[in-house]
């Protein structure tokens, strides 16, 4: 038989006996779960407990991953952007070259329709100077005498009249454009076949000395006539204008240049012919 000396004694030995009580409790109910094949309620306060944080734990190791594969791919990215932009570059380099060649394309084409409607030899020429600032409207062109270019040859562009030559060296001439002032080239209306003078105002052409009793409209096309410098039928442009006064001798029209001066990169120039 146990003595009992004391309460204190007395509580310790109640606490002993009822956690065997708990432990005996708790190993039935581990064995009743295993038996039914159930999890065990330890096992299921652990999984409460420990699933949360194994969540957490996974989620930052999947972020620190992720960090660390930007990181070391970090310079292999850099360097396959550094490729494609030199491969952009590349390409719309290829591209402004494709295009300027068939624009240029394009003008050989014109001037070669040109040089077929019009009889005689001709030389195709680069301009190679042009001054806006200039006192006279001229352009240098890369063609002389060498090549058959002399003064008062024609020069053409794909879609019109350009000018005519009024100095040329061995390798080189100058071309007088009719935007110039000082230039008159003698031309009529097409439809009406009415004449007059086409002279420059130094950006564009007007016709002068229409007649007042010519019916001019708006896109009446205005080609060279037959002169000592040019030969006829050239396009020189169509009116966009007309200046009609009732007290004045003449009308005058403001035409539309065939040719676009500020564009003009190469001309045709027919070749003098010596009588």
């Amino acid at each position: 038989m146990v003595e009992i000396h004391s309460l204190g004694d007395e509580r310790k030995l109640l606490v002993f006996v009822t956690l065997i009580i708990i432990a005996a409790a708790a190993t039935l109910l581990e064995i009743n779960a295993f038996r039914q094949g159930r999890e065990s309620l330890g096992d299921q306060l652990v999984g409460s407990i420990l699933t949360p944080v194994e969540s957490v734990i996974a989620r930052s190791a999947t972020a620190i991953a992720a960090q660390a594969n930007a990181l070391v791919h970090a310079h292999s990215m850099s360097a396959e952007n550094a490729s494609l932009v030199r491969k952009t570059q590349q390409l719309a380099s290829a591209n402004e070259r494709l295009q300027t060649a068939a624009a240029e394309n394009r003008e050989l084409k014109k001037l070669l329709g040109m040089r077929n409607s019009l009889p005689g030899p001709s030389t195709v020429a680069d301009v190679v100077g042009y001054v806006p600032e200039a006192e006279r409207r001229e352009i240098v062109i890369d063609r002389g005498w060498t090549d058959g270019v002399k003064r008062d040859a024609v020069a053409l562009s794909g879609d019109g009249l350009v000018g005519h030559v009024v100095a040329a060296g061995p390798h080189e001439a100058r071309v007088l454009l009719i935007i110039d002032p000082t230039s008159a080239v003698p031309a009529y209306l097409r439809n009406t076949r009415s004449w007059g003078i086409v002279t420059g105002t130094w950006e564009h052409v007007k016709m002068k000395y229409i007649g007042q009793d010519v019916k001019v409209r708006l896109g009446d096309t205005v080609v060279t006539g037959r002169g000592q410098v040019y030969p006829p039928g050239i396009p020189i442009g169509q009116v966009k204008e007309v200046q009609h006064r009732q007290s004045e001798p003449y009308q005058q029209a403001l035409l539309q240049s065939a040719t676009d001066f500020a564009g003009l990169t190469r001309v045709l120039v027919l070749q003098k012919q010596t009588p």
